[in-house]
């Protein structure tokens, strides 16, 4: 029988897709991966990888593994929860969400939830991206469109609202604007568009056919910025702007509505770490639907 340590390098390969993205993540190097792999396929006695330009890819021999590597992963974190619990209740417990609501929501929130359980530890991955739950980047993700993997439990965390946005500074230097139709005129902020994450981001042609896009970010706090200094308008989520003394709301009556979703994997979801977080963030964001849904 082959190391059940070997594993652990198996399914990083097939996570990450590299060798050095493989090794980076397990703090060792990219031929001491290759090497436990090469020690799988011995004992196998067959390739479980090819490799592409792009990266490692499964063969059909690797693919009948992971649903089994992936098994015996689970029952080794659920063993490890259930004695860490015993030890020394809660522990750390990583949040992967959209920069947004990760750091202009979420972050200046999270003072009770720590009060209430001073034993816990949270990381909030805040980035421009989804943080991928079946890859262990994250126990909780946050996404903008419903996950609909197998191995995930996900409920809809909330609706929120966006709308218009631009500085004083420069809707007094910029034609005059009172209706839809005076958008075409305007100086626009908006999101790379082959780098967009999601088609919900997809929202500029929302309020008008053709904008003049003069600046463009990954980073929805960037464009924030970008309307604060007076580059043009803006689409934020109310919750960011409504009360930022930097920006006024342009055109009040027109809005967009998204909604935000949850997620964790099954196995995960008896762990009272993650519970605590899980039940704080969907209570949360029921007790702030004014500062979410506001019109």
């Amino acid at each position: 029988m082959f190391d059940w340590n070997d594993l652990r390098f198996f399914l990083e390969l097939q996570r990450s897709g590299r060798l050095l993205t493989a090794a980076k993540r397990l703090n060792t190097t990219h031929s001491t991966v290759a090497r436990h792999i090469e020690s799988i396929e011995k004992h196998l006695g067959t390739a479980l990888f090819v490799q592409h330009a792009q990266g490692y890819e499964l063969t059909p021999s690797g693919q009948a593994l992971l649903k089994h590597a992936e098994a015996m992963e689970n029952v080794a974190l659920l063993a490890q929860e259930e004695i860490t619990q015993a030890i020394t209740p809660l522990g750390k417990i990583r949040l992967g969400v959209t920069e947004g609501i990760g750091i202009m929501f979420f972050t200046p929130r999270m003072n009770a939830l720590f009060q209430r359980y001073p034993g816990l530890e949270v990381e909030l991955v805040a980035v421009p991206r989804f943080v991928s739950i079946l890859n262990r980047e994250a126990e909780i993700s946050i996404h903008l469109e419903r996950p609909s993997a197998d191995l995930l439990i996900t409920r809809k965390l909330t609706d929120y609202r966006l709308a218009l946005y631009a500085s004083q500074d420069y809707l007094d230097r910029a034609p005059p604007l009172h209706s839809r139709e005076d958008l075409a005129r305007h100086s626009w902020i908006g999101y790379v568009d082959d780098l967009l994450f999601s088609q919900e981001l997809l929202f500029l042609n929302s309020f008008c056919r053709a904008p003049n896009v003069v600046f463009r970010s990954t980073s929805v706090i960037a464009q924030q910025q970008a309307a604060q200094a007076g580059l043009g308008i803006a689409v934020l989520p109310n919750y960011m702007a409504r009360h930022n003394p930097g920006l006024v709301r342009v055109l009040p009556s027109e809005t967009i509505q998204r909604s935000y979703w949850i997620c964790t994997r099954r196995e995960l979801h008896k762990s009272v770490r993650l519970r605590v977080v899980w039940d704080y963030l969907l209570a949360l964001c029921a007790a702030e639907q004014d500062a979410l849904l506001a019109e």
